[in-house]
């Protein structure tokens, strides 16, 4: 930790020693910390309890809003064509650690070049239906913006995922039309690995904006590192998962509702974990599938944003008869006190089903997913960027 913060200490007074130099160059960040209050039911496994009732209160980092700090720098090459570069790193408010003990830039770290037309991108950056980072494209069609927990997007499974070693061509051929592609060369640090040893991100998409209008769509496709199939499980060995998403919003001024459905085939990552099961301490890949929906809208109010919305998720694991369901409501506002200071508020209620349900049977799946779609919170807090 003392040489993490010497390194970060570091960048930040080159960053401001450059700013002395390069009006281009940026160090910024925001942060977020309230106050949250979580109630858990009991999840019940076959031989009892599996995790008890919980009722908590807290300080939370970030539930609305980001906890990152980052440096963003932008050299003008002539011609139109620009060189940049975006390195971000996500904290914990409430603790002042970082996010990821491995990674000093976790939330984004990519170089770029290109002009108004074209842009290319490489580096770590967030999935384009990852409602993430500056390349995401169906985020904005999140009226909670993948925030409060599971109110915001928390249905998809495609929400947090991140690409390392990742190249991003941009191309906006037109105005208010934006057409991404990305692909992944490996997520493993072992560069000489064999390609279908390595794990890989590809996605395509596009975001369309006119006026009050806007339409998104994104195919994405990810397959896992270094699995290998046991044959004894109903399930299958390394498959490509992949997930087709869509989003639409329609701007009235006095109300913007929102609408978002996901499919995902062969799903071998729920958000930002691997979809597995361990086995003589080994660990294996297991695959789904889903249909997630999302009916909601934004509205302004008074002096700040009233956020809603309602999600449907329906899954099945594999080709077994483990199937599960789950509701999410959400309801938030957020109240501007500056450009740049916001304080907000916002509850989730969230109730799953059949293998989703708190209740034990044959085709449960784990208790930290059932538990994470079974319970309500509500929180209070404060956010602002720098």
């Amino acid at each position: 930790m003392k040489t993490t913060s010497k390194i970060a200490a570091a960048a930040a007074a080159a960053a401001m020693a450059m700013g002395v130099n390069a009006a281009s160059v940026t160090l910024y960040g925001s942060i977020s910390t309230g106050l949250l209050y979580k109630h858990t039911p009991a999840i019940q496994g076959e031989s009892g309890v599996e995790e008890k009732k919980s009722h908590s209160l807290g300080m939370e980092s970030a539930w609305y809003g980001d906890s990152i700090w980052g440096l963003k720098g932008e050299e003008d090459l002539g011609n139109g064509w620009k060189v940049g570069f975006v390195l971000e790193n996500e904290y914990q408010s409430d603790t002042g650690r970082k996010a990821d003990d491995d990674r000093l830039f976790d939330s984004q770290a990519y170089v770029s070049i290109g002009n108004d037309t074209f842009k290319l991108a490489a580096g770590r950056v967030g999935g384009l239906a990852s409602a993430g980072g500056d390349f995401d494209l169906v985020g904005g069609f999140d009226p909670l913006e993948a925030a409060f927990g599971v109110g915001g997007m928390g249905a998809f499974s495609s929400r947090d995922k991140m690409a390392d070693n990742t190249l991003v061509a941009e191309v906006t051929p037109l105005d208010g039309l934006k057409i991404s592609a990305m692909a992944s060369l490996g997520d493993e640090d072992d560069s000489n690995a064999r390609w279908h040893r390595r794990g890989h991100y590809y996605g395509l998409g596009a975001l369309y904006e006119n006026g009050p209008l806007a339409v998104g769509a994104v195919v994405e496709a990810r397959t896992i590192s270094n699995l290998h199939p046991d044959e004894e499980t109903p399930y299958d060995g390394k498959k490509t998962g992949y997930t087709y998403t869509l989003g639409a919003s329609w701007d009235f001024d006095v109300i913007k509702p929102m609408f978002m459905y996901q499919h995902t085939q062969n799903g071998n990552q729920w958000q930002d974990a691997m979809f597995g099961y361990e086995k003589d301490e080994k660990e294996f890949q297991a695959t789904f599938k889903a249909d997630s929906f999302l009916l909601g809208f934004t509205a302004p109010l008074g002096e700040g944003t009233l956020m809603t919305s309602a999600q449907y998720l329906k899954m099945k694991a594999g080709n077994t008869n483990q199937k599960g369901n789950a509701m999410i409501l959400g309801v938030a506002y957020n109240y501007e006190l500056s450009k740049r200071t916001s304080l907000y508020c916002g509850a989730t209620y969230a109730k799953g089903s059949k293998g989703l349900s708190k209740n034990y049977n044959v085709n449960n799946y784990g208790s930290n997913m059932r538990a994470d779609y079974n319970g309500y919170q509500f929180g209070v807090g404060l956010n602002h960027t720098f």
